[in-house]
């Protein structure tokens, strides 16, 4: 198709024009989770013309999904999230690489499933999750994006080579599952998803087409509650002593 045509709304943007269009088409984006964020996120870009996206998801698509993941229909109940997303990401772009990976991410995988990535976002709904994502991109100088969502709350803050990272965020013991609120328990509202997505995919883009220095890269936390209509913003600081990125040197040139 005429990639020019598809991105001229994207293109005429100063900050992204021709150049960046480029950048965005060589960009390798590892998703983590094909929930409410991750098909919200996914589909953002794909359709902004991240050249390869790699879909991470072992779920399958339930009927009680379909409330607040975007990019799947009742036809999709039962099936791998991961096939189902590339199934529709395929369709919203033909022009593009989309991979897909229906394992769940462990330490042991996690450095053969992102450490090919230019950037990750993290749409994982656990802890455990991110913790592997933390471990296995911080001291490889691979930018990564958290986020979280539920009721109508939701946060995320860039993890970027010589900032804080997640360990800094959140010291300690890894919380396990069930001492800490998801939508299974607590309720989602739908649309409190797309919003921490389209924040997500704003700041991949951003990265690539500029890098994790550029000033336009949010250096802060986000929490939001689109119910009360509370949006902070708070500094989060490197962690002295962090057993993740504490002392070691994460400039790295993705």
């Amino acid at each position: 198709m005429d990639q020019n045509n598809r991105y001229d709304r994207q293109i005429r943007l100063p900050y992204i024009d021709h150049a960046g269009q480029e950048k965005l088409g060589r960009a390798h984006v590892a998703i983590v989770g094909q929930g409410a964020l991750g098909t919200a996120a996914s589909s953002y870009l794909a359709r902004a013309g991240v050249g390869h996206i790699l879909i991470i998801d072992n779920d399958i698509v339930e009927l009680s999904n379909l409330q607040r993941q975007t990019l799947f229909d009742e036809s999709d109940v039962g099936r791998s999230k991961a096939d189902a997303a590339c199934e529709h990401l395929g369709k919203i772009n033909s022009d593009i690489s989309i991979a897909s990976s229906r394992e769940r991410l462990t330490e042991d995988n996690a450095p053969a499933l992102l450490g090919g990535a230019d950037i990750v976002i993290d749409a994982s709904d656990n802890f455990e999750a991110r913790k592997i994502i933390n471990n296995c991109c911080v001291p490889r100088g691979i930018p990564w994006i958290y986020g979280g969502v539920v009721q109508s709350q939701g946060m995320t803050m860039n993890i970027v080579p010589g900032g804080p990272c997640f360990a800094c965020l959140m010291p300690g013991e890894t919380p396990e599952r069930g001492t800490y609120p998801i939508a299974g328990t607590h309720g989602i509202l739908s649309t409190a998803a797309p919003f921490i997505a389209a924040v997500q995919a704003t700041e991949a883009i951003k990265i690539i087409t500029h890098s994790f220095a550029s000033s336009s890269v949010r250096k802060t936390l986000l929490y939001v509650d689109l119910w009360d209509n509370v949006f902070q913003e708070h500094s989060i600081v490197k962690l002295p002593g962090c057993p993740v990125c504490g002392g070691k040197d994460q400039h790295g040139s993705r």
